[in-house]
């Protein structure tokens, strides 16, 4: 009898360790991702990269089930109140988040590249806000499965403490017109994962906190020339043991910051190793920071589609680099 007992206790806590360990997976409706570069830029195609029709069929086809539309909004809008938002940046968006409808994909739009509030947040402020409230007016009538992100890797005079106040105030404007729509939060310093520690969010059931993961950066960021002083090429990534508990290490602090937190959903919005790397240690290394992801219930997005450096496919040569595919996601039918 105590044996069988003994056993039961064992099984209801193994049960429920099993549950919590998925929690914040379950609460999310979204798994695996891409992002689709491209709007970014300055202006779509200044660097080399446009978000094509055709791409996002092939995005669904190979598995993913969102894309990440990165959007350079503060690049098309006035400087002057009322920081009015151009009309064609509009329309475009518009276009590119139908056409991942058409093809039963989840979005997340953002604020990307905003660099002048990182330098000077007081004084872009109201501008951040003012592009927020216009962002959540044009949209507020589109189905759930639109998400808004609201800053691209918060850095440098944007710090944790002022990210905090700021991120909470956008909240507040977003909510007044979209009063259950999934808003993604990025941690500090770079949307750096240790950082997490220090994000302060208000009482909100539709959070998503998104870190960004690119360790070891010497191997994930080698020879990339916007990198100074420029990371020597020839790392490798083995997947040794040391390796990989480095990063299931890493990964478990923000499971465990979730869960002191009220499970709040987490959601790895950029990760990829760029092509200086040797291709062998990118399929192992973003097979295992996938799967890794995945154990702990943390959806992700790779970065990046079709751009030539951490492409999952090749816009110029209009073919998928299947062993990165594949190692995103195994299952694919892709060939």
């Amino acid at each position: 009898m105590k044996k069988i007992l003994l056993f039961s206790l064992i099984f209801l806590f193994v049960l429920s360790f099993s549950f919590k360990e998925v929690y914040s997976q379950a609460k999310l409706s979204i798994r695996r991702g891409v992002n689709l570069t491209g709007l970014e830029a300055p202006f779509e195609g200044s660097w080399g990269v446009y978000v094509k029709d055709e791409y996002f069929d092939l995005v669904k086809k190979a598995g993913f089930d969102h894309v990440r539309i990165p959007v350079r909004w503060n690049g098309h809008a006035l400087y002057e109140p009322p920081y009015t938002i151009r009309d064609y940046i509009f329309n475009r968006v518009d276009q590119v988040i139908d056409l991942a409808f058409k093809n039963r994909l989840y979005v997340v739009i953002n604020i990307h590249n905003y660099d002048e509030i990182m330098q000077n947040p007081e004084k872009h402020k109201d501008r951040f806000l003012a592009l927020w409230d216009q962002i959540a007016e044009h949209y507020k009538n589109y189905p759930d499965t639109l998400w808004f992100e609201l800053l691209n890797e918060p850095n440098t005079n944007l710090t944790p403490q002022v990210w905090n106040e700021y991120l909470a105030e956008a909240i507040k404007v977003i909510r007044k017109t979209n009063p259950t729509r999934k808003i993604v939060v990025d941690t500090a310093n770079w949307a750096n994962y240790s950082t997490i520690s220090f994000l302060k969010l208000p009482e909100d059931q539709n959070l998503v906190v998104s870190f960004h993961y690119y360790n070891p950066f010497n191997f994930t960021h080698q020879g990339a020339d916007w990198v100074q002083p420029q990371l020597p090429v020839g790392v490798k990534w083995t997947g040794s043991d040391q390796e990989k508990k480095l990063i299931e290490r890493e990964l478990d602090f923000t499971v465990d910051w979730a869960k002191r937190n009220g499970n709040v959903p987490l959601w790895m919005g950029e990760f990829g190793a760029y092509y200086r790397a040797d291709m062998e240690s990118r399929v192992r290394w973003t097979d295992f920071v996938a799967r890794s992801a995945e154990k702990r219930g943390i959806a992700w997005a790779y970065w990046d589609f079709a751009s030539a450096g951490f492409g999952v496919y090749d816009g110029l040569n209009k073919m998928w680099r299947t062993q990165l595919l594949k190692a995103l996601i195994s299952e694919t039918k892709i060939k």
